[in-house]
C-alpha cells in the first residue's frame, strides 16, 4: 500500500495538481500547507478553503506544516469548523538565529511540545514537527500521546450532513434552508456585447463583470462561454482565468462541452458547482464520475427523455438521478435539481408546477435552484416579473437563484423576501443602509480613489485606480491619454505608479489585498511602464543615469529552490519602475557577488526559506565586504529576523515585497 504525504503548499491549485497525480497510485493521501501570520498562505487563502477542497477531492487527513505553533493552532481551528477529517499539525520552532556559528530556533523543544494539548484540542490526531524541531521534541510529544486516552484519540467529531462551496478565499455554507444569489450575466448567448468580445479574444469583459456581480451582492458566479464559432474548451478557460483574477467567489462551470468541463473543473482552486447535467441515464454515467472526481456539486436539470410538464414527470427524473447517483457512489448532497422555470408568456401553469416541486424537494433535504429569468422571457417589465418568482422562489425554499444581482428591483426582492420567510431582518437593514433608495441600478455604484496630491487631474486619478484594480485595459488607455497631452514620463511614474503601488501595499499589508491582487496590479504597471519606455527612448526625458541608479541584484541563496517570496519581490520593484536583476534560486555566492561587480546595484535582495540554508546569506555578505564592495543586502524569508540581520550584517530583514520597497526607498 502507498501512502503520499504532500506537503508545505502555499497554492490550493499546486496541491490539487500533485493530489490528483499522487491519486494515480493511491488513495491515501495527506495534505498540509503553510501559513502566514494573518492565518492565509502566501496567496492569501485562508484554511476553511483549504480543508474544504481536499476533503471533497478524497484526502484522509489535511493540516498545517512549517508555521509558528500560535499560527497553526488558529489554522486548526478554522479548519475544523468545516471538514469531518483528522487534521494534521506539523509546527516550526520559530525564528531563527545564528550563534557561534550555529543555527538556532527561538522556540525550544519543550516550549514546543508544550503546545500538544492545544494541537490535540484543535482538532489535530497527526502531530509531529517541521523546521527546527529535533528528535528530543519528537520524544516529548511521544510521551504526552501517552497520557491520551485511546477512547479520546480514535474520538473524531462526527460525521456532518454539511455542504460547502469554496473559493481560494471564500466559501460558502449551503445547507438546505439557504437561499443563495448566483450571477447570470457570464452567458453570451442573448448578450451581444459579451459575444463580441469574445470573438474578437478579449475576455477582461468577464472579470469586470463578475466584480460587478460580486460587488451587487452575488454569492457565486455563473460562467457560460460558449459560441459557435470558437473553440469552447479554450475559450472557457480563459474567461474562468479572468473570473479568478477578479472575483473572490465560488463559481458554478456552465457548458455542455465534457472537455471544456473537465478543463475547468481539473484547474479551479476550489470546490465548484457544475451546471447542468440532463436527468438521463446516458449523460448521467458520463457526467456524474468526472464531476464527483474534482469534488464539485452537480445541477441536474429535470429534462428526461422529454421536457416534464408535470410535476409528477419532474419527480420521476429525480428518482432516476438519485438511483444512478447512488450507483456511481455519487454524494446524493451534492446534487442540486432544476425544476425547470419556463416562460409565463406561453406556459403560466408551469409556474405552480416547478414551485410545487421545489417545496417537495425541500422536504426530502433534497437541494434546489431556479433560472429565475425565463420566466419573462417575450413579457415586458420584465424585472418585475423576475421580482416576483425571487419572492415566491424563496418561499419556497429553493437553495440557488440565478439572477442578475445588478437589477435592483429584483435584489430588493430577494433581501426583502429573506427578511420576512428567512427572518434575516439585520441583513435586510445592512442591505437598505448600503443601498438607499432601492430604485436605482446597483451597477451605478462607484469607487472612489483618492491619492497624495489633491489637485491630480481625472486621468491621473483614473490611472490610479485601474492599476489598483489591476485593470490592463483602462491602464494603458488613461496613460496613453496622459502621454498625449505631454504629460512627463516622470511625473506619470513618480505621481501614478508610485501612488497605485503604494495603495496596493497598504491594501496588502491590511489583508484586503493578496499575492492573485499584486499580480494583477504589477501586470496593469508593467503595461504603463512599457508604453512610457518607447516615449523614453524617442526623448530620453529620464536619463540614462537615473535608470542605473535604479537597479537591484536578487538571489536566492545556494541550497535553496524555494523562490516564490523573490519572484513576488522582483515583481513589485519592477512594477515601481526599479531594474532587477533576477539571477534564479540555489545561487552560488560567487556568483552573486560577481553579479555585484558587474551591475552595480544600490542594494542587493537574498531569499531563504530553509533554515539550513540562511548560513549562506551571511557568507554572501563575508564574501562581498571581502572583495570591497559595502553595497546593502536586504534578507527576506519567513524566518529571517532584524536580530539574524544583525549578526550577519544585513542591512535590514523584511517580512514580505512592500517591506522591502520601502527599505529600498530608504536607501
Amino acid at each position: 500500500v502507498k501512502s503520499f504525504f504532500i506537503e508545505t503548499f502555499n497554492s490550493i491549485i499546486e496541491a490539487k495538481s500533485a493530489f490528483l497525480a499522487a491519486r494515480n497510485f493511491s488513495e491515501d493521501i495527506f495534505v498540509s500547507f503553510t501559513f502566514q501570520d494573518n492565518c492565509r498562505t502566501l496567496f492569501g487563502e485562508i484554511p476553511e478553503s483549504v480543508a474544504i477542497t481536499f476533503e471533497k477531492l478524497g484526502a484522509k487527513a489535511i493540516g498545517v506544516n512549517c508555521t509558528e505553533p500560535k499560527i497553526a493552532i488558529e489554522v486548526l481551528k478554522k479548519m475544523k469548523v468545516v471538514t469531518a477529517l483528522p487534521l494534521i499539525a506539523k509546527p516550526n520552532a520559530g525564528k531563527v538565529t545564528i550563534e557561534d556559528g550555529r543555527v538556532r530556533n527561538s522556540i525550544s523543544d519543550s516550549e514546543l511540545a508544550g503546545y500538544f494539548d492545544a494541537f490535540f484540542k484543535a482538532g489535530a490526531r497527526m502531530i509531529g514537527g517541521c523546521c527546527g524541531t529535533t528528535s528530543a521534541y519528537i520524544n516529548l510529544i511521544h510521551r504526552k500521546r501517552k497520557n491520551i486516552s485511546k477512547i479520546a484519540v480514535k474520538r473524531f467529531w462526527e460525521q456532518r450532513n454539511e455542504s460547502y462551496l469554496a473559493s481560494p478565499q471564500k466559501f460558502v455554507k449551503a445547507d438546505i434552508n439557504s437561499t443563495f444569489i448566483v450571477g447570470e450575466r457570464l452567458n453570451p448567448s442573448g448578450r451581444k456585447k459579451l459575444k463580441e468580445n469574445l470573438l474578437k479574444g478579449d475576455y477582461t469583459i468577464y472579470g469586470n463583470e463578475a466584480k460587478a456581480q460580486e460587488d451587487a451582492g452575488a454569492d457565486a458566479i455563473d460562467i457560460n462561454a460558449f459560441v459557435p464559432e470558437l473553440d469552447e474548451s479554450k475559450t472557457l478557460l480563459d474567461c474562468l482565468y479572468e473570473v479568478l483574477k477578479n472575483s473572490k467567489l465560488p463559481i458554478f462551470i456552465d457548458t455542455q462541452n465534457f472537455s471544456a468541463a473537465e478543463k475547468a473543473m481539473r484547474v479551479y482552486a476550489g470546490i465548484g458547482v457544475y451546471n447542468s447535467i440532463p436527468a438521463r441515464e446516458t449523460e448521467l454515467k458520463r457526467f456524474l464520475p468526472i464531476v464527483k472526481k474534482f469534488g464539485f456539486k452537480a445541477v441536474i436539470s429535470l429534462v428526461g427523455r422529454k421536457i416534464p410538464k408535470t410535476f409528477k414527470e419532474r419527480m420521476e427524473n429525480v428518482n432516476l438521478t438519485i438511483k444512478i447517483a447512488q450507483r456511481l457512489k455519487f454524494p446524493v448532497g451534492d446534487l442540486i435539481f432544476d425544476p425547470l422555470v419556463f416562460s409565463a408568456a406561453t406556459e403560466p401553469e408551469q409556474i405552480f408546477e416547478t414551485m410545487k416541486t421545489v417545496e417537495e424537494l425541500h422536504t426530502k433535504g433534497l437541494k434546489t435552484i431556479l433560472g429565475i429569468s425565463n420566466v419573462s422571457f417575450g413579457l415586458p417589465e420584465r424585472s418585475l416579473l423576475n421580482s416576483t418568482l425571487v419572492t415566491l422562489a424563496t418561499n419556497s425554499n429553493v437553495n440557488f437563484l440565478i439572477i442578475n444581482p445588478l437589477d435592483a428591483m429584483v435584489m430588493a426582492a430577494y433581501r426583502s423576501a429573506k427578511a420576512l420567510v428567512k427572518e434575516e431582518i439585520s441583513e435586510y437593514i445592512k442591505w437598505a443602509k448600503e443601498f438607499p433608495g432601492k430604485s436605482r441600478d446597483i451597477s451605478s455604484v462607484k469607487t472612489e480613489i483618492k491619492i497624495d496630491d489633491t489637485k491630480a487631474s481625472v486621468s491621473e486619478t483614473d490611472l490610479v485606480k485601474a492599476i489598483i484594480e489591476g485593470d490592463v485595459k483602462s491602464s494603458v488607455n488613461e496613460t496613453k491619454k496622459l502621454l498625449d497631452y505631454n504629460t512627463p514620463s516622470e511625473q506619470i511614474i513618480d505621481h501614478c505608479v508610485f501612488n497605485a503601488m503604494k495603495k496596493v501595499g497598504e491594501n496588502y499589508e491590511k489583508g484586503t489585498f493578496f499575492i492573485p491582487d499584486l499580480m494583477k496590479s504589477a501586470e496593469a504597471t508593467k503595461a504603463v511602464l512599457g508604453l512610457i519606455k518607447k516615449r523614453i527612448k524617442r526623448g530620453t526625458e529620464v536619463s540614462e543615469q537615473r535608470s542605473k541608479k535604479k537597479r537591484i541584484v536578487l538571489a536566492t541563496v545556494k541550497g535553496d529552490i524555494h523562490d516564490i517570496g523573490k519572484n513576488i519581490v522582483a515583481m513589485v520593484l519592477e512594477s515601481a519602475g526599479y531594474e532587477v536583476i533576477d539571477l534564479g534560486k540555489d545561487v552560488d555566492t560567487t556568483k552573486i557577488v560577481e553579479a555585484v561587480k558587474r551591475y552595480k546595484p544600490i542594494a542587493v535582495g537574498l531569499s531563504a526559506l530553509l533554515t539550513t540554508t540562511m548560513p549562506e546569506m551571511g557568507n554572501v555578505i563575508k564574501l562581498l565586504r571581502k572583495n570591497g564592495i559595502d553595497t546593502p543586502v536586504i534578507i527576506g524569508g519567513p524566518n529571517v529576523s532584524k536580530g539574524f540581520a544583525e549578526q550577519i550584517g544585513a542591512y535590514a530583514a523584511v517580512n514580505n515585497a512592500f517591506e522591502g520597497l520601502r527599505v529600498i526607498k530608504e536607501i
